[in-house]
Order: C-alpha cells, then sequence, then structure tokens
C-alpha cells in the first residue's frame, strides 16, 4: 500500500513538473471597445426590443414611450429600466446590465476591452408620449375624406367647385396626446393649408400640416403610398417562432398561430387593434400554417400535413362564421418521384373566389414539387391533386417554397418563392419564365402576394435580408413583364420595383416564417400590403390610385 501511494505522488510530481514546463496557450486578446448598439426593456419584456435607441458624440439616446403599450394607462418607470448591449468580443461593460438600472437622469456605461483599453459613453433617455396622427378626415357635405398622411402632411383629394372653408376636422391621436384642434371642429381649408399640432406628455409636439388638392387618379399603378401601422411582437403578444402567416378577410386581418391547437388571431386591419381568436376547426393534435383569403370576407384554414396524414380544408364566411364547412380531406401520400418528406401546408396559395372558381396549389418540403386544387361553383372538382414540377428550380428548395397562381384559370402562369429566386413561371411548361433581380444581402426569398390592382400586375415580397429575424418589403409592378429580370444598378429598376420598406429588425425567428397578404379598399382606390414578421412585426403600408 504504501508503494502504491509513493506511485501515486511521484506520477503527481511528475505531471506538475510537466505542466509547468509548458508554455501557457492565452488567446488573442481583442483591443476593440466600441459599443455598437444598446436597446432598452422593461420588466416582464426582458428579450424585447422595445426602446430602440440613436447615437450622436458619444452617447446613446434611448426613445421611451411614455406609456406602455402605447395606448394604455401604464407609465413608464425610468427608475426600473432594462439595458440591453451589443459588446465586441472578450469585452465588457461596467456597471453590468443583469439588473434595473436607474435612467431618470444620464448614466455613464464604459466599455472595457479585452487588452484593458477603456471607452465611456453616456446613456441618456427621452421619454415622450406619442404624438403621432393615425387617422385625420374632413366631412364636406356628405362625404367623408379621408387624409393621406405622408411624414407630416396630410392631403385631402377633394374635387374641383367643392367648398372646404366649413369642413369638419375629426382625427384619431393617443388618449394621452391633445390636438390643437378640437376634435369635431369646422376648420376653414379653403385658404390652401393649415397647421395641425399633437402635443403629448414629456414635452413632445408634432406639426402636421393639412393641404387640400383635386385628386388626379392615374391611368395605371400605383400613387401616393403611407403607413397605415406598425405593431411589435410586444403590441400583439406574439410568442417565440408562432406565427407563421395571415391574410385578409373583409375588414379584418387574421394571423395564424400554431400553438397545438392553432389560434387564429383577428385583428382590425385598418387600425390593427384585436379584435378575437378563432380556435381550430382540425382535430385534435392538428396544427394549421396556413390560412387563405379571396378578396373577399371568406377565407379557409389548411393544415399543416407530414406524408401519410390526412390534407384539410375548411372554409368560413367570414370571421364570426361558427359553422365553417370542409371543403377538403385527402390522405397525403408522397409521390416516389418526390425527394425530401413530402410534408405539405407550410406554404398554401390561392387565387379567385373560395364559392365560385378557384384554384389552390400547396408545396411539397424539400422538393421542387407542389400541388394544385381547382374549384368550380365552391368545390374542389377532385380530392385529388395535379402534381406540378418547377423543371429548372434546385432538387431540394427548402421548406418554404410558394407558388401564387396569377388567376383561376386553367394554364395560367405563377409568381414563385423559392428560397433563393423569385421567379415569373410558365403554366405550361412549369419552366422559367424570368427571374426577379436579386437584391444584395437577401438569406432567404419569402412569401409573396399578388394583385390586379388599378390595371396593373403588383407582386408584394416578404424577404429576410442578413439573417431570418430581419424582415424587409418589396412591392414590384410587373404589367410591363420585359421588367422583370432588370438589374438593380439599371436606371429603369424603380419601374420595377415601386416600393421597398425599412428593415425591421425582429427577434429570434429560427424557423424563417412570416407572411405577406394584400387587401383593398375605397371600391379599389386603395390598395393595403400586410407584412408579418415571425416574432418581429405587423406592418401595414397602403397605396392609392392618386398621383402626388
Amino acid at each position: 500500500m504504501k508503494m502504491l501511494l509513493k506511485n501515486i505522488v511521484y506520477g503527481a510530481v511528475v505531471l506538475l513538473a510537466f505542466n509547468a514546463c509548458q508554455k501557457p496557450d492565452y488567446g488573442q486578446r481583442n483591443d476593440k471597445k466600441t459599443l455598437a448598439d444598446i436597446y432598452a426593456t422593461i420588466e416582464g419584456k426582458a428579450t424585447d426590443r422595445l426602446f430602440n435607441s440613436t447615437f450622436a458624440n458619444d452617447t446613446f439616446f434611448v426613445n421611451v414611450d411614455y406609456h406602455y403599450p402605447i395606448d394604455s394607462d401604464n407609465e413608464v418607470n425610468l427608475k426600473r429600466m432594462l439595458l440591453r448591449a451589443s459588446l465586441p468580443a472578450d469585452a465588457q461593460i461596467i456597471p453590468g446590465l443583469n439588473g434595473f438600472i436607474d435612467l431618470s437622469e444620464p448614466r455613464t456605461l464604459t466599455v472595457r476591452s479585452g487588452t484593458g483599453e477603456e471607452q465611456n459613453y453616456v446613456v441618456k433617455a427621452l421619454k415622450r408620449g406619442s404624438t403621432a396622427l393615425s387617422k385625420a378626415t374632413i366631412t364636406v357635405g356628405t362625404d367623408v375624406v379621408e387624409g393621406i398622411i405622408t411624414g407630416k402632411t396630410v392631403t385631402f383629394f377633394v374635387l374641383p367647385g367643392i367648398d372646404v372653408s366649413k369642413v369638419k376636422l375629426e382625427y384619431v391621436i393617443n388618449k394621452h396626446s391633445t390636438g390643437s384642434i378640437a376634435n369635431g371642429s369646422t376648420i376653414d381649408l379653403g385658404t390652401g393649408s393649415k397647421i395641425f399640432s399633437v402635443s403629448a406628455p414629456g414635452d413632445a409636439k408634432s406639426d402636421y400640416t393639412f393641404v387640400v388638392k383635386e385628386p388626379v387618379k392615374k391611368d395605371r399603378g400605383l400613387g401616393i403610398s403611407r403607413r397605415l401601422f406598425v405593431k411589435t411582437a410586444a403590441d400583439l403578444g406574439f410568442s417565440a417562432n408562432n406565427e407563421t402567416s395571415l391574410f385578409v378577410s373583409g375588414d379584418y386581418v387574421v394571423i395564424v398561430t400554431r400553438s397545438n391547437p392553432s389560434v387564429f388571431k383577428v385583428y382590425n386591419r385598418f387600425t390593427g387593434v384585436f379584435s378575437h381568436s378563432i380556435t381550430s376547426p382540425l382535430p385534435g393534435g392538428r396544427l394549421s400554417f396556413q390560412g387563405i383569403g379571396d378578396g373577399t370576407e371568406s377565407f379557409a384554414i389548411t393544415s399543416y400535413t407530414p406524408a401519410n396524414n390526412a390534407f384539410i380544408v375548411y372554409r368560413y364566411n367570414n370571421v364570426n362564421d361558427k359553422s365553417p364547412v370542409k371543403l377538403l380531406e385527402w390522405t397525403n401520400v408522397k409521390p416516389a418521384t418526390v425527394p425530401g418528406d413530402g410534408s405539405i401546408g407550410r406554404k398554401v396559395a390561392w387565387a379567385g373566389s373560395l364559392t365560385g372558381k378557384g384554384v389552390m396549389t400547396a408545396s411539397l418540403a424539400n422538393s421542387r414539387f407542389f400541388y394544385e386544387w381547382r374549384m368550380e361553383n365552391g368545390s374542389f372538382t377532385s380530392a385529388q391533386p395535379v402534381l406540378k414540377e418547377y423543371k429548372d428550380g434546385e432538387t431540394s428548395l427548402g421548406f418554404l417554397a410558394e407558388y401564387v397562381p396569377m388567376s383561376a384559370d386553367e394554364g395560367t402562369n405563377y409568381i414563385a418563392s423559392v428560397n433563393t429566386e423569385l421567379v415569373y413561371l410558365s403554366g405550361s411548361s412549369y419552366g422559367r419564365i424570368a427571374t426577379f433581380p436579386t437584391v444584395p444581402n437577401t438569406v432567404m426569398n419569402n412569401s409573396i402576394a399578388y394583385i390586379r390592382f388599378n390595371n396593373a400586375d403588383i407582386v408584394a415580397q416578404l424577404k429576410l435580408i442578413e439573417k431570418n429575424d430581419n424582415s424587409q418589403m418589396f412591392v414590384y409592378d410587373i404589367t410591363n413583364r420585359a421588367l422583370i429580370g432588370t438589374s438593380i444598378s439599371a436606371p429603369n429598376y424603380n419601374d420595377l420595383r415601386v416600393y421597398q420598406s425599412e428593415l425591421f429588425l425582429g427577434n429570434a425567428n429560427l424557423n424563417a416564417t412570416g407572411d405577406i397578404c394584400v387587401g383593398t379598399s375605397e371600391n379599389g382606390e386603395r390598395l393595403q400590403v400586410y407584412m408579418l414578421s415571425t416574432f418581429g412585426y405587423l406592418v401595414c403600408h397602403e397605396f392609392t390610385t392618386y398621383a402626388d
């Protein structure tokens, strides 16, 4: 026993001596001490980017809403804020950001690099109430004219010869804000313009200019546009990676949530205000990733369907329909020619009427194939779909390829979003006719929507830029098909891409989901495009037929 103990001790000494001879392997220390980004949030919303910042002269100005949610009575407490920052590798921030921070006064943060160098930054909270003007109307005789809000200018389009010297003004602002003109007052717009101010807590103020113009209707295409609303994931109660798609039903937009069971959340599509939820019509344990609308109040809910399971479709008359009708139940037997798992239901597209003539497509995951069903008089002509193949596509186009028919007619062409491509696809050969220009830093060409609006063919698309979390809305006018292949560096590129939104930075979107859809109002005078960024945003941008 003593000999054994002696050997163990000897071995340990040798090991220590050997290690002592090795040069320590210290990694290269990073000397970067630049703070790239800071945002703030509050208790209970620790993972949400609620309040962004701007940077100037070593100071981050954090723009904090006076109340959160913005329409609530919950005043934000600056003494209990949570800060989040993007630090260089190997750096630390002092003091740490693990707990609550008092931002009622400016705070100094120090970034210390891995090599010990330091840089100081000041963080200052700007707590301001909302001065947003979300809607303004004037009543001229018996006609109500809604203003087009573009930045700080509100334009009312009124026919020539109509007296606007005594019009009734009504508007919508935050309930904690005050307008310089009493709501419902009679005002004089006959002088050409008028200034309207909105004041809010925190000494916030915005001036808007009311302008009356004669409407000049465009013969074709999109005219003046405006941002109708932006709602964040926190505003809408989104949860991680659950909101997969959306569609329009009458005056509502419905968001599909793939929780188990799936839930369909209904919002007023002009204000973004929540209305109610629709419970899933699907059997227990079956999820929905996708719903489809037909431009009226009618819509359908479809099931996510792995191979050898039933693909189910229910039709609703409207968002208050309590007795949906089952239109389809068909067993998804994967064809031998289809590689991958053969599941369907992640992306489903529709053209035509859900109560008349229509066509539905559903892409097969991890392949370049899709199914197509045709409808006549509100019923599918066959439960068995036709299998179609995008001849020029890669063998596997991922899980989220989408094929949107451009009409309900047999042989119609398609707009297809197939991972790395946005293409104009032949309805006869199923080959690529033309490819839309590549946008730099696009990681995925995501959902698409097509509509015929004001004598023009309009395509809207959600692109994921740089990473899955970042969403951007693109709108194309493809009436002139020759423009589809136009390069982004070409002088006439803007004739094709007629709108491009700012980049919306969302939360983690692990599955790269999201959606885009369209709706019209005012007898076809206005087009609304809705972009759903999973765990990020619901954005509505509106276009008119009026020229600027």
